[in-house]
């Protein structure tokens, strides 16, 4: 289908192209309480041709690009026709001039590929999640888990063909507990590798969590609190510094980052980050060569990342978008943040962080709140932060936390933070 492409690609003068192939395997399994009730298994080919239009208007040199997804089914005529339509769109989709990433024109093929099938896979982290379900109250009432594997190819006109496999087992499941108000909690997962423990540790917290939010008060009085964040909410918290980091957000003037900010703003009285960004295939989506990179060191900003237009715009090296970040441990201990006055979210309804302003927060569903003699299970009210007012006090947990975007300390305590209460 590759040769296809190219020789259409090659009659129409379209000279300037990316191409990028996906050959996705997948398990998926479907569960009602613990039983099995749907499995499926696909088998998907297709293919997304990005064509560029490179012209000169009012003296300014302009590169256009508009993307052709391509499947095998589709007939000569019918690529051709997508591939022209595509290549017409370029030019009322104009940036500056840019060039694609330069590859030696000869094929690299990283052997990157599992060792187990995306059957065994989702039966391994099914299995996994389920031993945590013993609990007599509360109960995993359903859950969905995929398990996939990706042979990617990606081609260029300026000579990149590079190869890999790429593997996702991600899924979601819903607790329940009908102990004194029928409460339903629901937990996502994504994981680059078969994670037994992590699925049935992650298990085990939303059951108890389903459990304490049954029984838990609207007694939060709103106030300013020490707050503990962990971790998809602390990797949704982190994602302030590689958004900024980013070279699109910089070049479009919505980041004012360069190398060598101060990026927690001056004295810092916590902990100083040590932000990685990670690598977790060889080659980006336009073929650019990965491999791990300092992003954050000792609360400087040491590197600017992003995809290739953009680097030639900032005139830095381009390194592709990073899909996964990783933090040094902590300091302290979990128990030892809780020695003093807290309040621990556990689950939010919904939590957000603002990358252009630094806002965090969210509705809590659950919550312990420690006043310096008893821990009290609350649900209701919100939190509502600013990073850059609390980045200069962070304290991190020495125990870990890891997934597909995240690996790095489980838990952050920020001081002073604005929490709407949730009396009635």
């Amino acid at each position: 289908m590759i040769n296809k492409i190219t020789e259409i690609l090659k009659t129409e003068g379209i000279e300037k192209y990316l191409i990028n192939q996906t050959e996705k395997s997948s398990s998926e399994l479907f569960f009602i309480k613990k039983k099995l009730d749907v499995r499926r298994a696909k088998n998907i080919t297709d293919y997304k041709v990005t064509v560029y239009r490179d012209f000169e208007k009012d003296g300014e040199n302009l590169t256009g690009s508009a993307a052709a997804d391509i499947f095998p089914t589709m007939a000569d005529e019918e690529v051709r026709g997508k591939l022209i339509e595509a290549y017409f769109a370029a030019q009322f989709a104009a940036n500056p001039y840019f060039e694609l990433v330069r590859g030696d024109g000869k094929t690299v093929t990283h052997d990157s590929a599992v060792s187990y099938s995306t059957e065994d896979a989702a039966r391994s982290m099914a299995k996994a999640l389920f031993s945590a379900d013993t609990d007599e109250e509360a109960f995993i009432n359903s859950a969905e888990i995929f398990a996939v594997n990706e042979k990617i190819r990606i081609i260029n006109s300026d000579g990149v063909d590079v190869a890999f496999n790429k593997f996702d087992i991600n899924g979601e499941f819903v607790t329940q507990c009908k102990t004194e108000e029928d409460v339903e909690l629901h937990y996502s997962f994504d994981y680059d590798c078969v994670n037994e423990n992590a699925i049935a540790e992650k298990a085990a917290e939303g059951i108890k969590a389903a459990k304490d939010r049954s029984v838990a008060k609207r007694c939060l009085e709103s106030g300013n609190y020490d707050v503990i964040l962990s971790g998809e909410e602390l990797a949704e918290i982190l994602s302030y510094y590689t958004f900024r980091a980013n070279s699109a957000y910089i070049y479009a003037k919505y980041s004012d980052y360069s190398v060598g900010t101060n990026v927690q703003g001056g004295e810092t009285i916590g902990e100083k980050l040590n932000i990685v960004c990670a690598a977790t295939q060889p080659y980006s989506s336009e073929g650019i060569k990965m491999s791990d990179l300092k992003l954050i060191e000792n609360g400087e900003l040491k590197a600017i990342h992003g995809e290739n237009r953009f680097a030639q715009y900032l005139d830095i090296a381009p390194t592709g978008i990073y899909e996964k970040i990783k933090l040094e441990a902590g300091s302290e201990s979990l128990e030892a943040m809780k020695k003093k006055p807290y309040l621990q979210a556990m689950k939010f309804s919904d939590f957000q962080m603002d990358p252009f302003t630094g806002h965090f927060g969210g509705e809590i569903r659950l919550a312990y709140l420690f006043d310096g003699n008893a821990v009290t299970k609350v649900t209701g009210g919100s939190v509502n932060g600013i990073i850059t007012k609390a980045h200069k006090n962070l304290v991190f947990s020495e125990e870990r936390y890891s997934d597909s975007h995240y690996e790095g300390p489980f838990a952050v305590k920020i001081e002073n933070v604005a929490v709407a209460g949730s009396g009635e």
